[in-house]
């Protein structure tokens, strides 16, 4: 179902902005056979392009990420999920290569930010209902799916996006932003990094995740666009197994159960036969909300995520699944916190 409040910057007929930035080459030759994945942003994105530009475009309105006529995912005439997800690597990786995924996810996780965003038209709307990554997700489907779009459109937008990422690139390792802390991904970790995020970006209250002049891990954004960011840089890789996916699913549950109760002053558990996703919902508009509120104050807002912070449980077993020593040959998972 179409979101009512993605109505911003959804015109039918779509002009990307003018620009004077100079166009970088992609690193990447584009082929379909092609087993190279890009490792950062920009080439991610204008490979996405080329596949569009290459294989044509679906709109997504009859279901799914790609059209009906074929079985070979890198064949298939793709959406804009689609080409996002076969520019990242699905039906492309092969057994010969060895690959490295952090970089690989990073980069994915940035183009996708990028890309949302300036679908969005600067900055993604909230909404509680959707946990971040999937809500920007659903919104390249979302814009494909629009009367008109055609495979110029899309392919403009990736092109467009590309160079976004570039200069998000470079606002990233801008001189003087401090590094990422690294916790071991605890709750108390978690809020830690959304307060210093904080301090960092500062508070930008209202309807959009982050100032729409900026970019979606540097701009001035609202309190829970800082608890999403501090989740999305902390989610695991598949590549980490198991056991740390289940070390941060419980420090998210641990996390958003005690800043949105200490923020609304109550307990937000569930009620008898609620499901799990209307609890995160409420759990993440009550953030919101508190954070949106007339007249709060950044300071406000870092006291309260370090005051959670310290209140929160850490689940002691969490450590103990983690922290075990790698075996002869094991690759090391990567540990942002």
């Amino acid at each position: 179902m179409p979101n009512p409040a993605l109505g911003h910057g959804h015109a039918a007929t779509y002009e990307p902005p003018a620009h004077t930035w100079l166009e970088s080459p992609m690193a990447l030759r584009y082929s379909t056979e092609s087993t190279l994945l890009p490792t950062n942003a920009p080439d991610l994105l204008d490979w996405a392009a080329a596949h569009i530009e290459n294989r044509g475009f679906y709109d997504g309105r009859e279901g799914g990420l790609f059209g009906r006529n074929g079985t070979t995912t890198r064949y298939l005439v793709p959406s804009m999920a689609g080409a996002f997800n076969v520019a990242a690597g699905e039906g492309r990786r092969s057994t010969g290569r060895t690959y490295d995924y952090p970089a690989l996810y990073s980069a994915e996780r940035l183009a996708l930010d990028v890309l949302s965003d300036h679908l969005a038209g600067g900055a993604m709307p909230h909404d509680p209902h959707w946990e971040d990554e999937n809500h920007r997700r659903f919104m390249l489907m979302d814009w494909g799916r629009r009367d008109g779009r055609t495979r110029d459109d899309a392919a403009a937008a990736f092109h467009h996006a590309a160079r976004l990422a570039e200069r998000a690139q470079d606002a990233i390792v801008r001189p003087g932003r401090p590094p990422s802390p690294r916790h071991p991904i605890t709750a108390s970790g978690l809020l830690e990094w959304a307060a210093t995020h904080l301090e960092d970006v500062t508070l930008r209250p209202g309807g959009l995740t982050h100032d729409p002049e900026g970019f979606a891990d540097t701009a001035p954004c609202t309190l829970l666009h800082a608890v999403d960011r501090a989740l999305r840089i902390a989610k695991p890789i598949p590549a980490d197994g198991p056991p740390h996916f289940r070390a941060f699913h419980r420090a998210q549950e641990c996390a958003l159960q005690e800043l949105s109760s200490r923020l609304a002053g109550e307990d937000i558990t569930a009620e008898p036969d609620q499901p799990a996703y209307e609890l995160d919902r409420r759990r993440r508009d009550t953030i919101l909300t508190w954070g949106n509120q007339p007249g709060r104050t950044e300071g406000e807002a870092v006291r309260a995520l370090r005051a959670a912070a310290v209140a929160v449980t850490d689940d002691s077993g969490e450590a103990d699944e983690t922290g075990a020593e790698p075996q002869p040959g094991e690759r090391v998972p990567s540990t942002l916190f």
